[in-house]
Order: C-alpha cells, then sequence, then structure tokens
C-alpha cells in the first residue's frame, strides 16, 4: 500500500486507463475510469508510489512563485535582481517613483507597470541596436522594437521588420533579454522554428540554449 506520508486524491471519470498527475498547486491526483475498483486503483498507485514521492519531491524543491505586491516598500524583478520600489526619498528604495503614501495598490501597480513599460522600451532598443551591429554579416532586414504585455509569448516578428517584445521579459537577466532578441532577429531571415532557424540562432549566438534554459526556469519562480 502506499506511504501514508502522500496524500492524494481520486476522481472516477469518463477515460480508459487510471492517469497519476503531480503539480504544485494540486498536489497527486489520481484520475481512474468508471469501471475499476478502488483497490484496483489503489494497487496501481502503490506500484508507481516511488515515482510520486520523486516527482513530489522535485516540486517540494522549487522555490515558491514570487507574488509581486502592490504597495510602497513593495519588491519586484528587474534584470534579474529584486529592486524595492517607493514613493519616498527617505526610505532608500531601489527605485523612486512620484506617489504618496495614501496611494492605492491600483495606483501604485500603474506607476511601477508605466515604468517597467517605459524603462523596458529603452532598454530593448538599445540591445536590439547592439544585435544588430553584432549580427551584420548576416545581412538583416531593417527592423525595430515596440513593446507590450503578452500573456503567452516573449516576442514576436512581423515581415515589415516590426519587433514586439513583452515588457515583463525586463524583469529577467540581461542575457535571457538578448536572447529573445536574436531568436527575433533571426526570424526576419527565417519565418518558422525549422532545424535551418536553430542553426542560423546558433550561429548568431552559440550560448542561447543555456539562457533560453534559464528563462523558462525563471518564469516559473517570478
Amino acid at each position: 500500500m502506499i506511504s501514508d506520508a502522500i496524500d492524494y486524491s481520486l476522481t472516477y471519470c469518463r477515460r480508459k486507463t487510471i492517469g497519476i498527475y503531480v503539480s504544485a498547486e494540486r498536489g497527486v491526483e489520481v484520475r481512474v475510469p468508471y469501471f475499476v475498483s478502488r483497490a484496483e486503483a489503489e494497487r496501481f498507485v502503490a506500484e508507481k508510489q516511488d515515482w510520486i514521492l520523486r516527482k513530489v519531491q522535485e516540486f517540494a524543491a522549487v522555490p515558491a512563485r514570487h507574488e509581486p505586491q502592490f504597495q510602497w516598500g513593495s519588491r519586484h524583478y528587474v534584470l534579474g535582481e529584486a529592486q524595492s520600489f517607493h514613493h519616498d526619498e527617505d526610505s532608500q528604495p531601489d527605485i523612486l517613483l512620484p506617489g504618496t503614501a495614501s496611494d492605492p495598490a491600483s495606483r501604485i501597480e500603474t506607476r511601477i507597470a508605466t515604468w517597467y513599460r517605459q524603462e523596458a522600451l529603452c532598454l530593448f532598443e538599445e540591445r536590439h541596436q547592439h544585435w544588430c551591429e553584432q549580427l551584420q554579416w548576416m545581412q538583416l532586414p531593417k527592423s525595430w522594437v515596440e513593446v507590450r504585455v503578452m500573456r503567452r509569448r516573449w516576442g514576436s516578428c512581423r515581415r515589415n521588420g516590426k519587433i514586439t517584445l513583452n515588457t515583463a521579459l525586463f524583469k529577467y537577466p540581461l542575457e535571457c533579454v538578448d536572447t529573445v532578441i536574436v531568436h527575433e532577429l533571426c526570424h526576419l531571415l527565417e519565418f518558422n522554428h525549422s532545424p535551418k532557424f536553430y542553426r542560423l540562432m546558433t550561429q548568431a549566438m552559440p550560448t542561447w540554449k543555456k539562457w533560453d534554459r534559464l528563462l523558462t526556469d525563471l518564469a516559473q519562480r517570478y
């Protein structure tokens, strides 16, 4: 029988096989077809005990996700470093913004978002220019950078040269920012994710895979 140390939920549903799902948010879920008895389901879970324990431990080792708070003195990530935001210079903040002590959370959130957008655009344009110069050998078409909040993508590229970058990218280390910019620049020549595109990426930035993995990892944390 499975160890008492493992807590799991068992749900009957329309499916053909027993499935075990482990996540940080929902814990251990066991989904069972209607025709399978509870005893059979428990035997199956017991057989998978080592795998379940390993997955639970992997999730336990991941640091808790940083949830930003919108109040003066709160800390938010900027280029991979936690920075404090405040309206009061005497509080010795990392970043000083206009405001008052009575500002509601919604106003503080707006001011921080405005700061992120302005600073992100400035940096992204600078890094875009840097990489255009570094990659002159590729004879890239002309392009320019815009920023906006994007829910599922770090960036996008259009055939007319417009590169749009996710404002949230400004939270992550500079190498991660550069990787996304180089990725979009390579799309100016290859509008796909074919082997040829990734060969071009490696020629342009040999270490891109390292920083791409780091960005994926950090995005789960903050």
